[in-house]
């Protein structure tokens, strides 16, 4: 349960930052933390992109031009969110595709944005044979010609390693909330460690 801070306001809520291939889990996942919460919000970085009417790019690979300043701006917007409700003592869980250095300047800008609380970061990282299945079942898109499960899965592997990461290919929905609710401290991000993890 949050505790007052001493001059009357809620503490500053938690950031936990879930990350993965399309199909991993990652917005169902958010949500069902946030649920096990008791105040917080789910901030889902497809939702936000769809604030883009007109004008959006589509992420391929390689990137088409301003593709990736649109990624860019969509993280800070959700970080923006995110550090506007954990000030009025919200936990913020944050679904989206944070890879490589993407994934190192997103969590740098996320310590630095609150330096006095840490930061919690999941990598869900089930197989390919298991991204496809769960790729099968649901409706929508997600991957492309070019932006296949086996591209993200070498674009996970390049993401530094730091925080929980989790092999969630036999796992239920409840069973991965469950571990990462129960190793919320594994999760912790070590700024040392981010800035030489490879």
């Amino acid at each position: 349960m949050l505790a007052a801070a001493n001059d009357g306001r809620p503490p500053t809520g938690m950031l936990l930052v879930i990350s993965g291939p399309s199909s991993a889990g990652k917005t169902s996942v958010g949500h069902a933390l946030a649920e096990r919460r008791e105040r917080a919000i789910h901030i889902d970085g497809d939702v936000i992109q769809r604030l883009v009417v007109s004008g959006s790019v589509t992420m391929e690979i390689p990137p088409p031009p301003g593709a990736i300043d649109q990624l860019r701006l969509r993280f800070k917007a959700a970080l923006t969110v995110a550090n506007l409700y954990r000030a009025a003592g919200f936990d913020a869980v944050l679904s989206d595709n944070l890879f490589e250095d993407e994934a190192r300047r997103f969590l740098d800008s996320a310590l630095e944005s609150q330096p006095s609380r840490p930061v919690h970061f999941v990598m869900l990282n089930p197989s390919v044979d298991a991204i496809w299945t769960r790729y099968r079942q649901r409706p929508g898109g997600g991957y492309t010609d070019t932006l296949t499960p086996e591209i993200l899965k070498t674009a996970v592997e390049r993401t530094p390693h730091v925080g929980l990461w989790l092999d969630t290919s036999d796992q239920t929905l409840a069973q991965t909330v469950d571990e990462v609710l129960g190793r919320l401290e594994d999760a912790v991000v070590d700024p040392a460690a981010l800035r030489i993890a490879t």
